[in-house]
């Protein structure tokens, strides 16, 4: 955990985080610490919230690193997600696109990207989970799940971006989104005619096929 943190930190991988605002009292750890511990958490495989308590807390360096004593437990680390509104996410999605931009490998290739646009439901049968429901999944039948749709670049193995809703919610909800993230990154492969997109039966109404169609040079598989 230690290394791959330092690393962060020696690509300025964090400093986006810095600038993230959010209304909540900084007693002990600021919003950037416990943004950090997420990341964390994330690295380390934490499945629940509680995990953070038992698989962080021996991290030590890692928390050095960061100005902390020790790793936050799972109460500050919950505040912290309980504050996060809309603006939170557009924040989050911000920074994401200027760290993607960044580091990107794929919106360096003077080849081909194929960019694949999926969905998948995540099972959330308990009564804790806010906002799943039951969804169209075949192989999921009457599990309360969220869907979760993604753009991302299989070769490149990088999520471009990505949609949480509750099962319920038509794939194609958040599409003129997911497009736009999509152009957005890969201006210069689009241009020289190098941009591929792939998306199954459920995204390929015909309204769909149509901007797809309008959009020069972009080549476009719809299963």
């Amino acid at each position: 955990m230690a290394a791959v943190m330092q690393f962060g930190l020696k690509i300025n991988f964090f400093d986006p985080l810095k600038e993230f605002k959010l209304k909540m009292k900084e007693v002990e750890y600021s919003v950037y610490q416990k943004l950090i511990t997420v990341i964390m958490s994330v690295a380390m495989g934490c499945e629940y919230m509680k995990d953070i308590n038992e698989k962080l807390a021996p991290e030590v360096l890692a928390a050095n690193m960061f100005g902390m004593d020790r790793i936050p437990d799972q109460s500050q680390i919950n505040g912290l997600l309980t504050r996060m509104d809309s603006d939170s996410i557009k924040q989050l999605k911000d920074i994401h696109h200027k760290t993607f931009i960044e580091n990107s490998s794929s919106i360096l290739s003077t080849h081909t990207v194929v960019v694949d646009i999926d969905q998948s439901g995540l099972i959330a049968n308990g009564k804790t989970y806010e906002l799943a429901d039951k969804g169209y999944f075949a192989k999921k039948k009457n599990q309360r799940v969220y869907q979760l749709t993604a753009a991302f670049t299989g070769e490149a193995s990088e999520t471009i971006t990505m949609k949480l809703d509750s099962g319920n919610t038509h794939c194609t909800e958040h599409y003129d989104e997911l497009l736009h993230d999509v152009l957005s990154k890969y201006q210069e492969q689009l241009r020289n005619g190098n941009l591929i997109l792939r998306t199954d039966s459920g995204f390929g109404s015909m309204d769909n096929i149509e901007k797809l169609t309008n959009i020069p040079k972009l080549k476009f598989i719809t299963k």
